[in-house]
């Protein structure tokens, strides 16, 4: 598929799914807070992330500001873009009480992607009730709470990774799991129709019990949904040779597949996390998925929303971290590291 970068800009200019009486944005062009204008800007393919893709990471080892500038400072090219989280304890807290959420980076400059659940941690049994309405009005307090706090033209990854087996929201009914995504997105709608929602899948495998064996399954509809993701890291299974990254990005689950389908929709594209994983099954650093994944990015440049790469030390879990090497709690991953400044240093 030849890239078409007027499209591109003609298809985020028209996002679907906003509320039908939504009013239109009116930041500049310039607003580098503003999803939809940064959105708008044309991305040529070949590079990445030129003067106008959208790059960034999460917040660590804190989700705030300073987090992600020490990282962006770090590789030599400023951060377009910050991806953090709520706290998901229960409704209240995921919702209207999650203020911090949006105070830790007030001093960003760029576009906040906010990953929201559906329920809070552990709430499984909360979903049919969520697909019957019972908690739009958190739902409304949540889009308010962008708007209050100056966030309103911001993405949410709603209900993201429901093909992953831990996830509280997870697809373990695919009808309540769409009917609940749905109240959700109308409620938020309702009271901040500038929010840019994305669908995002965990990439590779979707289990037989989830989504049907099929993430897009759970594909709430296109009238709900302005951006299609993937978490993509080098595990399960892990690259070892550039034939193995594009065999996995082809079959389903992959890379590719899922931009096949956000193509079809007529959807951007996005990466929302995104890693090396030594302690998986790759067992060690991987700079070429890296050079790889920036290869992807740069050839899909004119329909990529955004990418964040995901930094964690997590014990013997996650070891997704680069660019720290005097973090004790972190592998070094140098290969890594030095791949990434090489790539995205301005």
């Amino acid at each position: 598929m030849s890239p078409k970068p007027w499209l591109a800009v003609a298809l985020i200019l028209s996002i679907a799914g906003c509320a039908d009486n939504a009013e239109q944005p009116d930041e500049p062009a310039t607003d580098r807070r503003s999803a939809r204008a940064q959105f708008a800007l044309p991305r040529e393919a070949g590079a990445w992330p030129g003067p106008d893709g959208l790059s960034g990471v999460n917040g660590y080892p804190t989700l705030n500001t300073a987090s992600v500038t020490e990282f962006c400072t770090a590789r030599g090219r400023p951060c377009g873009v910050a991806q953090t989280y709520t706290d998901r304890t229960d409704y209240e807290s995921m919702t209207r009480g999650t203020a911090w959420t949006f105070q830790y980076f007030a001093d960003f400059d760029g576009v906040l992607v906010i990953s929201q659940g559906l329920v809070p941690n552990g709430g499984e049994e909360l979903l049919d009730d969520c697909a019957a309405g019972t908690y739009d009005q958190h739902w409304r307090d949540f889009g308010t709470l962008m708007t209050t706090e100056g966030r309103a033209d911001s993405v949410v990854r709603l209900g993201w990774e429901m093909n992953e087996s831990t996830m509280g929201w997870r697809g373990l009914d695919t009808d309540d799991y769409i009917a609940c995504y749905r109240h959700a997105a109308d409620a938020m709608r309702s009271t901040n129709p500038l929010v840019v929602l994305d669908w995002t899948i965990n990439a590779h495998n979707t289990p037989s019990n989830l989504c049907g064996g099929v993430s897009t399954n759970c594909y709430p509809g296109d009238a709900y949904v302005d951006i299609i993701g993937i978490d993509n890291y080098d595990h399960h299974p892990w690259s070892p040779t550039e034939n193995d990254f594009a065999a996995t990005a082809a079959r389903a689950e992959g890379l590719d597949w899922l931009f096949d389908f956000a193509r079809a929709h007529g959807k951007l594209f996005s990466v929302g996390e995104w890693g090396i994983m030594p302690t998986a099954d790759a067992g060690k650093d991987n700079p070429s998925f890296i050079r790889w994944m920036h290869a992807w990015f740069a050839a899909h440049a004119p329909y990529l929303a955004y990418e964040a790469y995901f930094q964690r030390c997590d014990g013997t879990v996650s070891q997704s971290s680069i660019l720290r090497p005097d973090d004790p709690a972190c592998l070094g991953n140098a290969g890594s590291s030095e791949v990434y400044r090489s790539l995205y240093q301005t």
